[in-house]
């Protein structure tokens, strides 16, 4: 069975240690593994540091696009993607697809012009905000008046600029407000790449019923986190945990939203397997859901929105 994994952090690796290999490395994600792992294609984000403000912010991210597309160019099983079509020649050349995301869009600083180079860079998926307040917008939060502040100005008008371009707006980390803002002003689909589900597990990163049916009736998508501590409050993530999320999104929102979003090398918690061996995961999706829903989860709904 193919997967489509929306959502890692492995480029972040890079920026902490520039020796860092994609193809032989200790975390969990390397170009063999996914190859190893039945991979169709993987996202790669790029996270912005809340230390990187400004101009250097936009330089960083133009030195990530670049570091993405070296590591891709050296791997003998990676080869870049921008759409299905790319996807699907990728697959008949035995390639697994990279495709570019962003996690925390503050390097636009509040000006519209730099999303075209955005695009022109192969961005696919664009996560507003990560865990701190930034030009666009507010993070999740535990504090209700927190919770339902609004996007900012520039943050609307980004969510709108999107809808013109093939770039899909990530509500993953934005706080309750700025999540109805997305749902209100977005034309198009719109995902959460990694989070969990509300009902299962509280946590102020989950979302609740109605955000779900909401990125459900848009024709969005919700990759379920592999982490634990959105998963079951612990510092283990087990399999039983990742299939109730995956079943309320589908009881919730219906089969066509429910996606996976690993989160791979961006959590400190003790997982039962990595890329390489994900197929542990989904032979126990297919034994849960059956073949028909667990290729909707583990890649069709996925390769929709791209």
């Amino acid at each position: 069975m193919f997967v489509f994994d929306l959502h890692c952090d492995t480029l972040f690796k890079f920026f902490e240690n520039q020796r860092y290999s994609i193809s032989k490395n200790n975390g969990h994600i390397s170009d063999v593994g996914l190859k190893n792992g039945g991979y169709l294609a993987q996202c790669f984000a790029i996270y912005q540091p809340t230390d990187i403000t400004g101009d250097r912010g936009f330089d960083y991210f133009k030195k990530q696009c670049d570091v993405f597309k070296n590591a891709v160019s050296k791997s003998l099983v990676l080869e870049m993607a921008t759409d299905k079509m790319d996807i699907e020649e990728n697959r008949k050349n035995g390639k697994v697809s990279a495709v570019l995301t962003v996690e925390n869009a503050d390097f636009l600083q509040n000006d519209l012009q730099r999303i075209k180079t955005v695009e022109e860079k192969g961005v696919k998926v664009l996560g507003l905000v990560h865990n701190g307040e930034n030009c666009l917008g507010y993070p999740h939060s535990n504090d209700k008046a927190l919770s339902e502040l609004p996007l900012k100005g520039f943050g609307c008008e980004v969510v709108q600029a999107l809808n013109s371009t093939n770039i899909t707006v990530d509500v993953s980390h934005l706080n309750v407000g700025g999540f109805w803002d997305v749902a209100r002003l977005s034309k198009k689909p719109f995902v959460a790449t990694h989070s969990g589900c509300s009902a299962v597990f509280k946590h102020s990163r989950n979302l609740y019923d109605e955000q779900i049916k909401a990125i459900a009736e848009s024709g969005g998508v919700v990759g379920c986190v592999f982490y634990s501590h959105f998963l079951n409050g612990t510092n283990t993530t087990d399999i039983d945990s990742i299939l109730r999320h995956l079943e309320h999104l589908i009881n919730v929102g219906g089969e066509d939203v429910a996606a996976l979003g690993s989160d791979f090398d961006g959590m400190d918690c003790d997982l039962p397997f990595d890329a390489s061996k994900i197929q542990i995961l989904v032979e126990a999706i297919t034994s849960k859901f059956g073949f028909s829903v667990t290729e909707k989860l583990c890649f069709r709904n996925a390769m929709r929105i791209i």
